[in-house]
C-alpha cells in the first residue's frame, strides 16, 4: 500500500537524518537516495565526510572514519560509508570538507580505502568485509579500469564466497520439519543464540550476500555465478524456515512483540532488498525453476515486510523514538537502520516484479 510506505517513510526519514550519526545519514541515502539531507538541512554526504580523519597507513597518510564518536555510531561496520556514497553515484570527482576542514575528493577516500583495505583473515575481519567488498565491485563497476588495482576484487571473491559457503552449511544441513528448525536444542537455535556461522554476521549474514552478489556480478566468472545462486537457493530455504519461526515467537511471547517484529523486518527487510539486487544484476536466471522460486519469494517476503511494518507504525514505535532510545540504544538503532534497508528492499521489489 503506498500510504503506508509513505507513512513508514516519513517516520524513518526523522530517525535517518540525525547529523551526529553518519551512519544514520548512510542509511538515509540508502533508503532516500543521494540528495538526502540530515535533520539541519546540510547534504547527508557532506556531513558524512565531516567526519573523515588523517591517519597513517605505513608512511602515507590516509583519510579513513572512527568506529563512532560522542556516544553516536560513525563507521560501525569497516567501509560503510564510502561504499554508500559509491553506491549512491556520488561524483568521484566531488570534493569535500574533512574533520580538519582539508578538502578531499571521493576518488581520495576510495584510494585511500584501497590502501587501508586487506584480505580477511579473522572472524572478526569477515564479520566487516562485506562493506569492503561491495566497495570495491562498485568502484569497479563505475572504473572498469580499476579492477587491476589491489586488492583484486577476484582474490576477495574466492575468500568470501567460500566463507558464504562454509557459513551457510548450518541452515544447508537442516532436514527437519520447518517448524520445528529453532526449537531448543537444534543446531540452528544455537547458531542464533551463539551467533556462530551465518548468524555470527550483521543481519544474518545477508550484507555479506549482496557484497559477493555486486562482486560477481562485476567479475562475471561463470563458476563464481553458479557457485552464488546455490548460495541464493539457501536463502530460500532460510525464509522457509525463518517465517514460521518467527509466528511461533510471536504467539508464545506476546509481549516480546516489539523486539520479534523487529528482528522480522531486519530478516524480510534485508531478505527482499538481497534478493532484488541479485534479480537487478542479472544473478537470478528468471526462465529457470530456480528464477521463478526467488520471484515467487521475493513476492512472499515483500507481503510480510508489508504486514511487520504495519504493525510497527500501528503500533506507534516510530512516534516514540526518542522514549525507545533512552531505553534501549540498539531497539533505535534498529528501527532506524532495518527501516531504511526494509524501504528500499519495498522500492526495489515494486520495480522489479
Amino acid at each position: 500500500d503506498g500510504r503506508e510506505r509513505r507513512a513508514d517513510a516519513d517516520r524513518v526519514r526523522a530517525g535517518a537524518g540525525d547529523p551526529k550519526s553518519p551512519w544514520a545519514l548512510a542509511h538515509g541515502m540508502v533508503a532516500f537516495g543521494p540528495d538526502f539531507a540530515a535533520s539541519d538541512g546540510r547534504a547527508a554526504r557532506d556531513v558524512i565526510v565531516s567526519f573523515a580523519e588523517p591517519r597513517t597507513a605505513g608512511a602515507k597518510k590516509v583519510w579513513l572514519f572512527p568506529e563512532s564518536k560522542q556516544g553516536s555510531p560513525v563507521e560501525p561496520h569497516r567501509f560503510i560509508l564510502v561504499k554508500t556514497l559509491l553506491e549512491m553515484n556520488v561524483p568521484l570527482d566531488q570534493s569535500f570538507a574533512t574533520s580538519s576542514g582539508e578538502k578531499v575528493t571521493l576518488a581520495r577516500l576510495v584510494a585511500d580505502l584501497r590502501t587501508a583495505a586487506a584480505a580477511p583473515k579473522t572472524d572478526s575481519d569477515y564479520h566487516h568485509v562485506a562493506w569492503q567488498i561491495s566497495a570495491l565491485a562498485e568502484h569497479v563497476r563505475r572504473v572498469p579500469a580499476a579492477a587491476g588495482q589491489e586488492p583484486k576484487l577476484p582474490e576477495l571473491i574466492a575468500d568470501a564466497l567460500a566463507r558464504l559457503e562454509a557459513d551457510q552449511k548450518v541452515v544447508e544441513g537442516y532436514g527437519g520439519p520447518p517448524e520445528k528448525a529453532f526449537d531448543d536444542g537444534s543446531p540452528l537455535n544455537a547458531a542464533k543464540r551463539e551467533k556462530k556461522g551465518i548468524y555470527g554476521h550483521s543481519c544474518g549474514g545477508m550484507h555479506l550476500v549482496q557484497a559477493v552478489a555486486s562482486a560477481i556480478a562485476a567479475a562475471r566468472r561463470d563458476e563464481d555465478e553458479r557457485r552464488f545462486r546455490k548460495q541464493l537457493g539457501v536463502l530460500l530455504y532460510r525464509y522457509e524456515l525463518e517465517r514460521p519461526a518467527y509466528a511461533a515467537l510471536l504467539l508464545r511471547h506476546p509481549g516480546q512483540g516489539l523486539l520479534i517484529r523487529l528482528q522480522q523486518q531486519k530478516f524480510f527487510g534485508h531478505l527482499v532488498e538481497t534478493l532484488t539486487l541479485a534479480k537487478s544484476l542479472g544473478l537470478t536466471a528468471p526462465e529457470t525453476e530456480g528464477g521463478k522460486r526467488i520471484d515467487q519469494t521475493i513476492r512472499y517476503a515483500t507481503g510480510d515486510l508489508v504486514d511487520v511494518s504495519k504493525e510497527l507504525l500501528d503500533g506507534g514505535v516510530y512516534d516514540r523514538l526518542d522514549a525507545v532510545r533512552k531505553d534501549r540504544e540498539q531497539t533505535y538503532l534498529d528501527l532506524i537502520g532495518d527501516g531504511c534497508h526494509a524501504l528500499r528492499g519495498l522500492g526495489r521489489a515494486v520495480e522489479l516484479l
